[in-house]
């Protein structure tokens, strides 16, 4: 369109007038001059107008523009106005033409002031018009069904239907610009989700690759860096043992943090002498310059760490059955001060508490309405060792959710940690199935019974705080209306901590020696309040031994022990005086009296023992402002701690769990300066007391003096004082046990404490003074039964002198020599030595049972069975027929690989059913003792499998194969029940989030036992190995899996992830076995070997069979860890083709500096060999005639009966006859109840 400006500059006066009308619309026609009178012409032509404003207005839903412009009664003010200011500007251009055209832009401006005067009418008439408009959108809202005139109505009713209008048009678009914005938060959730995980799978494949020496290939020796640091792994046992170190890729040597660091830095400064300065400088500069190939190794390592919590993958933000994981807190940058921490964590959840929420989501699952709805939000405090991260605690139909609060823990929890940046750098959001809960327990912080604990049947566990007792309880009920599958029973009907005591029944079974002390002690703590979470309310354990000066521990002696009928305070008398006058002299109107200013647990406490690990390194740099405490203050000899709690008036500290099972407390195995003393000595690992060789058999007798019998007749007397009714009141008064007022629970209610100040000095002073646990018993505890009346421990293994053996009459009918057996409560299960087509039998037998003829065990054997499969085609795939097959004794059918053993190729389950490898085809199958028929196959590895290991409760299955790899496999049994309890949880499966079954473990557990496969898997897939794998092991209790080849040594693989944790500089072994009590078990037929290691690689002991010609053919482990025993032959079972070249391989923290030196012993051929794993000393011997090579032992659960096929087809069983007529005698006196077994 043209506009009237470009036709004025038109130089032909008629030219621009025409144009000037079209621009304008004008067309040459007239119009009237509007009415002055502006009110009647409202009243007078209010439905014309009410038309054309609709019009106008409404445009959108209407007729077109110019359909309407055609209706009669339109206004024609614009077109009037436009002709007007059209003829004006013509006639000031007629002039402009007549004074010419070349005066410049004068003569221009004057012949266009008409045009200008005119754009002002024009202005003003679309005013008008939009507030015509505005009037008639008012009309039509306000008076829309009548043509009533608007004047002289009640508008206040009109007013408030307008309003009304738009309150639910503004309501609809905030709720439309709410959906938006959290459909937005979502999709950038997903997307940061998306990145961070595929960022954590990145570097844990690096870190994996790293792990196995496959990074660089074979420049890997080049790369390695020179200092590999350690941290503990969260990953908890069945006994709450936290066994495994791991590599810390983000540790550091804290280099500065000695206490004394300044002053030797000046002091050696001081030292140089000038003209040796230039060449220390350059020594200096050369020695600390890392080559290129480790700055990329440190640069792939540390990639954006500041977005991922470190390289373990187990604790992912979904959990189908898990790990993690475990928790991760180890890391060096993080300088949060744990001093700041704590004073402000509660009013910030309070302040939030009032905030309007929307509703958030774990970013690794989006709920859908039809299948998960939320039930509960609450904020809330995640409880770390390390630090405490804010936000969201979630519970849904399905899943329990922590989501954190970025912004908030963006401004740390409170200002005396503003120096730490980063504190949530390592933090994410975290999801658990309802179906993984197994235990949930009310827990105290910092006096107020606000938080639960939540635990997961992979045995991780997690702290959080609600800030007051409601929430908690909200928190509780949402959990429980969810009905958790695994949660036990009890946890729905209580949470009281003395209730679940007495309801699970713990003091009976530890009085029946059905659980040791330790154990004992771990369920004491996990039930009053203590956590291995919050490190105010640490376990606390006993000191047990008090001798710590001569050569050798003498457990026999009472006195090698410590008076546990006192409290620690109360030992030494003399300074019991003290304590006792400072209670009768002590008077405050406030402050009741107490015999101890300190307690026997606090954070200080726990960080005096465990400095010298990671968490713990770097915590106790925090709690000292960052640096350690004086080297002379700090925990550096065990004799020199001991006398301190025996004199020090303020020091009545007693144990940590780690004291009993971690040897790596005592060393400093990441070489950390900790400082000099005063004496000039520097503080490294601790020293021990003469009568312990090393930390590891520290460790050994530290917990031996703590299972003994002595410990175990006054063990309930030391409950008494920390748990039980001598903690509080006169009895405690009576036993000089009464400490600070402030420790105790439910003496200071912290909520009423108004005064932010003294709020925060109670506050630290709860958490830096300690905390007593919570009272579990008014009554006394009650005895532990004598070690002799309990029949169960009466195993072959205590008094192997007394065994005799029994050989079963007629042995053609026993199905041996076999390469397996299973002996239970009422059966024998054997397979021959032809596995995979092996033979199978089912033998009738109760042990300890007497049948009247002098054999203290009753014993039938199996049935003929028809075998149906007996043909001639059959037998053409099964091979020739033996003594077995012609019995009658079913065997399977099976494509048996080459040169591979059948012993190591075969297991029977805990239901009788059995597993086996070395087909062909590389597949496993699951026969059954009906026919020998197969049940199932599964399919993992491409090649052979090798060697196959069962767990010990059948669930997990291990395999080896050809193809380097070993793969995990879940067993699930259909003939056996597991039990529910509260103590152990149930089993799972081990995936993991990272895992591609992790979504199909939910969907599985839901099926029917008819549905699911019997052999689930695989469920990993482990990598490491260069060759043949010969043999494997694996333990669900350790979550370890070891396997060994001749090309790479024992690989140890974790259980819930699969990744490889550590390699063992063994070069071969033929034989693997994992003890309950975390130790390795290695035999080694070439050198004739035997060598045992912890779990974190560190030698234990290491013997040389000589002379020996035979081999070690069989090994079975007791069943609480200590023992072994060895099945021992002439013949050479070891295949020369699995040989291959050997090499040179890494340990794990530690070298082979500490390897003791190889006892050499005797071993007879053939026999049964009992053996001390610690010691790995032959204590008896079962001697065999020639002839007789062990092929098989197995022993029965109880471990009083041992089960013994030879090579010349005989069945032995080795048992004490004593022992049933102590069986028989009980089961009289129980009115002959059970059915024969021990009771």
């Amino acid at each position: 369109m043209i506009s009237p400006g470009w036709a004025a500059a038109f130089a032909s006066p008629p030219v621009a007038m025409a144009l000037a009308m079209m621009a304008a619309g004008a067309s040459g026609t007239e119009t009237r001059t509007p009415p002055r009178n502006t009110l009647n012409r409202r009243d007078k032509a209010l439905p014309e107008r009410k038309a054309a404003a609709k019009l106008q207005t409404f445009s959108s839903f209407q007729m077109p523009m110019e359909t309407a412009s055609n209706k009669p009664g339109s206004t024609l003010k614009d077109k009037a106005a436009a002709k007007a200011a059209a003829l004006a500007a013509a006639r000031d251009l007629e002039r402009t033409a007549k004074i010419g055209s070349r005066r410049g832009l004068s003569a221009v401006a004057m012949a266009t002031s008409g045009q200008r005067r005119s754009s002002g009418d024009i202005e003003r008439a679309k005013r008008w018009n939009t507030s015509e408009a505005m009037s008639a959108a008012w009309v039509e809202c306000l008076q829309s069904d009548d043509s009533k005139s608007v004047v002289g109505r009640d508008f206040s009713a009109l007013s408030y239907k307008y309003v009304a209008v738009l309150v639910s048009c503004l309501a609809l678009a905030r709720n439309l610009q709410r959906a938006e914005m959290e459909r937005q938060t979502l999709v950038d959730v997903l997307i940061r989700h998306r990145a961070s995980t595929g960022l954590r799978a990145w570097r844990h494949l690096l870190h994996c690759l790293t792990e196995m020496g496959r990074l660089y290939g074979p420049f890997e020796h080049l790369c390695t860096p020179d200092r590999v640091f350690w941290k503990l792994d969260f990953t908890e046992s069945s006994s709450r043992m936290r066994r495994f170190v791991k590599r810390n890729y983000k540790g550091c040597d804290h280099l500065g943090a000695a206490a004394d660091y300044e002053d030797r830095k000046l002091l050696n400064t001081s030292a140089q002498s000038n003209e040796h300065n230039s060449e220390d400088a350059n020594s200096s500069l050369t020695s600390t310059l890392p080559s290129s190939a480790s700055v990329i190794m440190a640069d792939a390592m540390s990639m954006n760490d500041r977005n991922v919590e470190n390289e373990q993958l187990e604790t992912d933000t979904t959990r189908s059955s898990v790990d993690d994981d475990q928790l991760q807190h180890s890391s060096a940058a993080d300088q949060q001060s744990v001093k700041g921490s704590i004073g402000s964590r509660t009013s910030d959840i309070c302040a939030d508490r009032n905030l309007v929420r929307s509703t958030v989501l774990a970013p690794s699952y989006v709920p859908s309405e039809a299948d998960e709805r939320i039930i509960v939000e609450l904020p809330s405090l995640m409880v770390r060792p390390l630090k405490v991260v804010r936000g969201t605690f979630q519970v849904t139909s399905k899943r329990i959710n922590f989501i954190i609060d970025e912004r908030s823990n963006d401004s740390n929890i409170d200002d005396a940690a503003s120096t730490s940046g980063q504190c949530d750098q390592q933090d994410k959001d975290r999801s658990w199935l309802v179906s993984s809960l197994y235990q949930i327990y009310s827990r105290r912080y910092l006096l107020r019974r606000s938080a639960l604990e939540l635990f997961m049947v992979d045995r991780s566990n997690f702290f959080f705080d609600f800030a007051d007792i409601d929430a908690r309880k909200n928190a509780y009920r949402a959990i429980v209306h969810t009905k958790p599958p695994n949660l036990n029973d009890i946890f729905l009907a209580t949470q009281r901590a003395e209730q679940i005591l007495k309801r699970t029944q713990l003091m009976e079974r530890w009085a029946n020696w059905e659980i040791n002390n330790f154990e004992y002690l771990m369920e004491l703590n996990t039930l009053a309040g203590r956590s291995y979470n919050d490190i105010t309310q640490y376990p606390v354990f006993p000191w047990v031994v008090a001798d710590y000066k001569s050569r050798v521990l003498n457990l026999d002696d009472p006195l090698s022990y410590r008076d546990l009928s006192k409290p620690i305070g109360a030992l030494n008398p003399e300074r019991l005086k003290k304590f006792q006058e400072r209670y009768s002299t002590f008077e405050d109107p406030i402050i009741p009296k107490f015999h101890y200013g300190s307690h026997y647990s606090s954070a200080g406490t726990v960080l005096y023992y465990l400095f010298r690990v990671e968490p713990f390194t770097t915590l106790s740099i925090q709690l000292q402002d960052g640096k350690f405490d004086h080297a002379d203050r700090m925990f550096s000899d065990l004799s020199g701690t001991w006398d301190s709690v025996l004199e020090d008036m303020s020091d009545v500290k007693e144990l940590v769990p780690e004291m009993f099972y971690l040897p790596e407390v005592f060393t400093n195995i990441n070489g950390i300066d900790f400082g000099t003393t005063q004496l000039g000595g520097k503080l490294d690992s601790v020293e021990l007391p003469p009568w312990a060789e090393n930390h590891v058999d520290f460790v050994h007798k530290h917990r031996k003096a703590l299972e003994s019998e002595h410990v175990s007749a006054h063990l309930h007397e030391w409950i008494d004082l920390i748990f039980g009714y001598k903690q509080r009141g006169k009895e405690a008064i009576m036993a000089n046990n009464v400490f600070f007022y402030i420790t105790y629970e439910g003496t200071v209610d912290i909520d009423k404490i108004t005064n932010p100040v003294d709020r925060r000095a109670t506050q630290d002073q709860i958490a830096y003074f300690g905390q007593t646990p919570s009272q579990l018993l008014t009554v006394p505890h009650m005895k532990r039964k004598p070690l002799a009346e309990v029949l169960q421990l009466q195993t072959i293994f205590r008094n192997p002198s007394e065994l005799k053996s029994y050989v079963l009459p007629h042995s053609d009918r026993c199905n041996v020599p076999a390469s397996a057996m299973l002996v239970s409560n009422d059966s024998i299960v054997v397979v021959d030595v032809n596995a995979p087509a092996a033979h199978v039998a089912l033998h009738q037998w109760q042990a300890n049972t007497p049948d009247g003829q002098g054999t203290p065990f009753l014993f039938h054997h199996g049935r003929n069975s028809t075998n149906s499969t007996s043909g001639a085609l059959m037998r053409i795939f099964k091979g020739s027929a033996g003594s077995a097959e012609d019995y009658g004794f079913p065997r399977a059918i099976a494509f048996a690989a080459s040169a591979i053993r059948s012993s190591a190729v075969v297991a029977v389950t805990c239901d009788k059913e059995i597993i086996t490898g070395g087909h062909v085809d590389g597949s496993l199958k699951l026969i059954s003792l009906d026919g020998a028929k197969t049940i199932e196959t599964a399919s993992g590895h491409i090649a052979p499998v090798t060697c196959l290991a069962l767990s010990p409760d059948s669930n997990y299955l291990v395999t080896g194969s050809r193809d380097t790899t070993v793969i995990l496999w879940r067993i699930h049994q259909t003939g056996s029940s597991h039990k529910k309890n509260a103590q152990e949880p149930p089993p799972t499966t081990p995936t993991t989030p990272r895992s591609p079954l992790s979504g199909s473990t939910s969907t599985m557990s839901s099926l029917s036992e008819t549905k699911r496969r019997r052999v689930e898997g695989p469920m990993h897939v482990m990598r490491g190995h260069l060759g043949e794998v010969t043999c494997c092991s694996v333990s669900p209790d350790l979550g370890l899996v070891a396997s060994s080849s001749n090309a790479t040594g024992i690989l140890l693989h974790s259980l819930r992830t699969g990744r490889l944790i550590r390699r063992l500089d063994v070069d071969e072994a033929h034989a693997i076995c994992l003890s309950s009590q975390g130790i390795i078990l290695v035999w080694n037929g070439t050198k004739k070997t035997l060598s045992t290691f912890t779990v974190n690689g560190l030698p234990i002991a290491n013997s040389v069979l000589l002379p020996f010609s035979g081999q070690v053919s069989c090994i079975e482990i007791s069943t609480d860890g200590h023992f072994a025993l060895f099945g021992t032959s002439l013949f050479n079972n070891y295949k020369c083709d699995n040989s291959t070249e050997t090499g040179d391989h890494e340990l794990g923290p530690n070298g082979t500096d500490d390897v003791s030196k190889n006892s050499e012993q005797s071993v007879h051929a053939p026999s049964i060999c009992f053996v001390d794993l610690h010691t790995l000393k032959v204590f008896h011997t079962l001697k065999l005639a020639k002839g007789q090579d062990i092929t098989a032992i197995a022993l029965n659960k109880e471990n009083t009966n041992l089960l013994v096929s030879t090579a010349d087809k005989q069945l032995i069983v080795f048992t004490d006859p004593a022992l049933s007529l102590k069986v028989v005698d009980q089961m009289l006196r129980l009115g002959w109840e059970g059915d024969g077994l021990l009771q």
